[in-house]
């Protein structure tokens, strides 16, 4: 789940029509990899498809754009791709739960109109610019057991790797010093990881996933 190249970081070139923002909070990451993602080390995916098809969420916990308090705002984006991500040929579709105005202002990030590595580039993989709509999001926030529903959508179930003879609780992290998607994520894998969209759909478990924490801005 990152891929695309081995691009290192925040926004590509500095647009002064564009407006300066920040978001920060708790990120997971549910992918139809292999626990640990080979896109982590090689930019190639590790999943039994071949491709990649993931739901990655953010909960915001505190940013702004402009003035605006974007905190309490939450996202979940479903992404589909036919192959590695950086071969393109991709689908997305956000779900923002947040005000009117936060939904306004995310809806741009989202669709990788305001900078950022994680938006631009995965935007410029995709077929068509991001779907980008409101939803309730259900998230459970609890480590390596969290939790992601959007109803009628999707709905994805973190659990911890465990040990194949013991049964004891795997502790798996990896830290990618460089990452502009997350830099030090709990490894954990999907005990559902479900989603039905007209453009994508699949019915997943023990498949990859992240717990970790993210600090973006295109300042």
């Amino acid at each position: 789940m990152a891929s695309c190249g081995g691009y290192r970081g925040g926004s590509t070139v500095h647009n002064p029509h564009v407006a300066e923002w920040r978001i920060a909070g708790t990120y997971l990451e549910f992918c139809n990899c292999d626990p640990g993602c080979g896109c982590n080390f090689r930019g190639f995916p590790t999943s039994p498809e071949g491709n990649c098809q993931a739901v990655i969420s953010h909960v915001i916990e505190e940013g702004s754009r402009e003035g605006l308090d974007l905190s309490g705002a939450k996202v979940s984006w479903a992404l589909w791709w036919p192959g590695p991500i950086h071969d393109k040929g991709g689908r997305g579709h956000a779900y923002i739960d947040a005000t009117d105005e936060q939904y306004e202002a995310l809806s741009r990030i989202w669709r990788g109109e305001e900078g950022w590595g994680l938006f631009e580039i995965f935007n410029s993989t995709l077929d068509e610019p991001t779907a980008v709509e409101r939803a309730t999001l259900d998230i459970t926030l609890d480590g390596k057991r969290s939790r992601v529903v959007v109803d009628g959508v999707t709905e994805n179930q973190m659990t911890p790797l465990t040990n194949p003879v013991t049964g004891d609780e795997n502790e798996v992290r990896i830290v990618k010093t460089s990452g502009f998607i997350w830099r030090d994520g709990e490894i954990a894998q999907s005990e559902k990881f479900q989603i039905d969209l007209p453009e994508m759909s699949w019915d997943l478990a023990e498949r990859h996933c992240v717990f970790s924490q993210f600090d973006y801005t295109n300042a």
